[in-house]
């Protein structure tokens, strides 16, 4: 009797070893797949600087972006994807006891797309349809990522008696994304690829002002 109780204590011991055994495998298993996309490529969405200046009553804006994509939606993008990258721009007077006023808000859309059979990458202003062609993806972004001249408003919309300041960011807009890949997008980090905001003052008598944060 004391034999078979022992058989059976040491059968239970060996049997919660290897279930403890097991759930420890599982628990580094579920880390080591959570550190996954730290060894893939990480997209990166950024203003890296800008600024405003005056031209015959007009504020125009030169900003630079830098856009990197994931490996996901690189994928995409090569498999025929088209990616819509979206630049939002406010101008901001501000309150002291409230919450800043938007005097004026810019919303531009591009789409990247790919065409496998010929090679091109292409840019599409979709306010105005403009078109650009390119042989690189790297070309594509840099243009993408470059903005000059580009009018904001008219200066007389402004007072000297108030403060403004102006934000800028840049992201990927998925909610363009086909339906099965939006809904898979959404859920994704690798997709949501949004800059932060990037923030000037405005001198209304400097021809020159901003890159500042």
């Amino acid at each position: 009797m004391i034999k078979q109780r022992q058989s059976k204590l040491h059968s239970n011991g060996v049997l919660f070893t290897i279930v403890t055994m097991l759930l420890v495998l599982s628990l580094i298993f579920l880390f080591l797949f959570n550190l996954l996309p730290v060894f893939t490529t990480q997209g990166e969405f950024q203003v890296s600087s800008a600024k405003s200046y005056i031209v015959k009553e007009h504020i125009l804006i030169d900003a630079d972006m830098n856009m990197k994509f994931s490996e996901e939606v690189a994928e995409a993008l090569e498999n025929g994807i088209p990616l819509t990258i979206k630049v939002e721009v406010q101008v901001l007077r501000e309150r002291f006891l409230w919450r800043d006023r938007m005097v004026k808000e810019s919303l531009q859309l591009f789409e990247l797309h790919y065409h496998p059979l010929t090679d091109i990458h292409e840019v599409v202003n979709i306010a105005t349809e403009e078109r650009y062609s390119f042989h690189s993806r790297q070309d594509a972004m840099a243009v993408l990522g470059t903005i000059r001249g580009a009018v904001l408003m008219n200066k007389k919309r402004l007072t000297k008696i108030h403060q403004y300041h102006i934000r800028m960011r840049t992201s990927l807009d998925i909610s363009r994304l086909p339906l099965a890949l939006r809904q898979i997008a959404s859920l994704s980090s690798s997709w949501h690829l949004e800059s932060p905001w990037f923030v000037w003052a405005i001198a209304l008598n400097d021809r020159d002002n901003g890159d500042s944060q």
